[in-house]
């Protein structure tokens, strides 16, 4: 399977994660956005596939091309997971401080970052990498 192939894979399994991941974990938010809750969480789970996408992106930057995702090894996992935790913690101060959003008293937290968000792009891109990496099209072998 192409590399091309497996980017576009690895950007469904990300949206398809973060919906799931989304829409689960409303409880752990106040929503102060002033947009409706399903709208909201769609938007956010669209937009967490971008930044996993960018993170992949940069990854290829790195490795100066694409191939990479058809057999990435340590390196790009960790890269994957380390990106995820910056961009989710850049993230939600900078939303809390614009108070877009809130935690319940449900949420975890580490250092006033909400446990859930802190761990989600980098769990959801690091799973998304795995889902892409085991597809393979029919005859093709591993």
């Amino acid at each position: 399977m192409s590399a091309k192939k497996r980017f576009v894979i690895a950007a469904v399994a990300a949206l398809t994660l973060n919906v799931i991941w989304e829409f689960s974990h409303r409880f752990l938010y106040i929503d102060l956005s002033g947009i409706p809750e399903n709208t909201h969480l769609i938007i956010a789970s669209l937009a967490d596939m971008l930044i996993i996408s960018a993170i992949f992106g940069i990854v290829s930057l790195v490795n100066q091309g694409l191939d990479w995702i058809k057999n990435p090894g340590k390196f790009e996992y960790w890269t994957v997971v380390f990106l995820g935790l910056v961009v989710a913690v850049l993230i939600e101060v900078v939303n809390l401080n614009l108070g877009r959003w809130e935690y319940t008293p449900a949420m975890p937290t580490f250092f006033g970052v909400g446990a859930s968000p802190l761990v989600q792009l980098a769990l959801t891109g690091a799973i998304s990498l795995f889902l892409a990496r085991q597809l393979k099209e029919p005859g093709e072998k591993r």
